[in-house]
């Protein structure tokens, strides 16, 4: 350029304002570094000429062109240039290279971050840190996050039981995990008392021990087995008759408390009743009987409670009951009591 487009003085070249116009693209360096101001010591690493970024009429502030850049962000993005974006101090700990997960070279936002080689049961180092954490209602470990959730995705999760032998409540209380069924046993037990699998409920052995009373909480058809159909009529606990808590089998009866006239109510339905050779009456049971263990009658009979003639008993074969003896009046056919022969109190006249 000839003199006079910088120099305006004719006495001095001091104050001479150098004219960018017409300076060729790209030729910033053949004055900039040389005989002009040049790159500072905290400028990034570029061979690429000055006017790519900065304007002629301003160097500051200077637009990065990220145009070819796909590798080596961290050249200039690790905080020793000045004016130049670095990991802020919130940022996942890695040493992995920017581009591996920023995509973007006019954002950050929208980063997706690649797992891949991230060594195991060390999710924690930003899992709970500069990442997302466990959920408040999390199950309660230590363990690393891997050890359940893999790293393309959280859910589901495939929880491992290994070492673990008590405390399952700690989870398994229908919040963090699936607890108790509204039918299950009413228990404060701990769970693996009677589960002994890690991987199902099934097959759990219910164990007695310690447990006296109470047996209808559980053993009432719904949440255990509870009376059979033809089990006697009774209000009383289970307890009261069946003392092994391994089977039913086994079990005596107690009478005490039964009330008078019901012993029909099982005797005859659910227990033992009348044989074929009992006199016939409809009385209960315990007008004549009054021995609970034996049906031995230890009253004698009301005769006002017996059904049909003197005959249908005396003189029916019944075990027990007095018949006509060999010397009786064998030419009579009238009932015992007609003809004013005898009374029920006595047979003597």
């Amino acid at each position: 350029a000839a003199c006079e487009t910088c120099h305006k003085s004719t006495t001095s070249f001091a104050g001479t304002a150098f004219n960018h116009t017409g300076v060729a693209v790209g030729s910033c360096a053949t004055c900039h570094g040389k005989t002009s101001t040049g790159k500072p010591a905290t400028h990034i690493p570029t061979t690429a000429s000055c006017d790519l970024c900065h304007r002629t009429t301003a160097f500051v502030p200077a637009t990065m062109n990220h145009s070819g850049i796909s590798t080596g962000c961290a050249t200039c993005h690790s905080g020793t240039f000045a004016n130049v974006v670095k990991k802020p101090a919130t940022h996942i700990v890695t040493s992995a290279a920017c581009e591996t997960c920023h995509k973007s070279t006019t954002s950050f936002a929208g980063t997706a971050f690649n797992h891949t080689g991230v060594a195991v049961g060390s999710c924690a180092t930003c899992h709970g840190k500069t990442s997302t954490g466990k959920p408040a209602r999390h199950i309660v470990t230590t363990a690393s996050c891997d050890t359940c959730h893999r790293t393309t995705a959280w859910i589901p999760a495939t929880f491992s039981h290994t070492g673990i032998v008590t405390g399952c409540a700690t989870c398994h209380n229908g919040t963090s995990a699936k607890g108790k069924t509204p039918t299950h046993v009413q228990t404060n037990m701990g769970c693996e008392t009677c589960h002994k699998s890690t991987t199902t409920f099934a097959g759990a052995l219910m164990n007695h021990t310690g447990i006296v009373t109470g047996c209808a909480t559980c053993h009432n058809g719904t949440t255990a087995k509870g009376k059979p159909a033809g089990h006697v009529t009774t209000s009383a606990g289970c307890e009261t008759c069946h003392k092994s808590t391994i089977s039913f089998g086994g079990a005596a009866f107690n009478h005490t408390g039964v009330a008078a006239g019901s012993c029909a109510t099982c005797h005859g339905s659910s227990a033992k009743g009348k044989s074929a050779t009992h006199v016939p009456t409809t009385a209960s049971c315990d007008v004549c009987h009054s021995n609970t263990t034996s049906f031995t009658a230890t009253k004698k009979p009301n005769h006002a409670l017996l059904t049909g003639t003197c005959k249908s008993c005396h003189g029916a074969n019944f075990p027990g009951v007095v018949s006509k003896s060999v010397t009786h009046e064998s030419k009579t056919a009238t009932d015992c009591n007609n003809s004013g022969c005898h009374s029920t109190s006595t047979f003597n006249k």
